[in-house]
């Protein structure tokens, strides 16, 4: 059975870079919740695969996450947060909110 996303995902295009073990590879992340993200990358990948992921969410904020592989569409990887410094969870989720807020504003 598929798993069904449960946030709003937020549109957004930053170079990053994954982590597969000792292999670092270019990506673009593509959308992201406060729990996943959806990146393309042209790194081979597998559903269940563990990963590290570095990018910058803002000019002065760098996210570092673990990740899970939920979803392979190469070039298109889907996959959730599965750890995330505490301080890190918490630029990510007002950077969420911020945006959620600003193009939901006028509902």
């Amino acid at each position: 059975m598929q798993q069904k996303r449960e946030l709003f995902r937020i549109a957004l295009e930053r170079s990053g870079e994954i982590h597969q073990g000792a292999i670092v590879a270019r990506c673009e992340v593509l959308d992201l919740t406060e729990k996943g993200v959806q990146l393309k990358t042209d790194l081979s990948v597998t559903v269940g695969e563990a990963l590290q992921l570095e990018f910058n969410l803002t000019k002065s904020c760098a996210i570092h996450c673990s990740l899970l592989v939920t979803r392979v569409s190469p070039p298109h990887v889907g996959a959730c947060i599965t750890d995330i410094f505490p301080e890190d969870q918490k630029h990510l989720s007002s950077f969420v909110e911020q945006l959620i807020t600003l193009n939901l504003g006028g509902f």
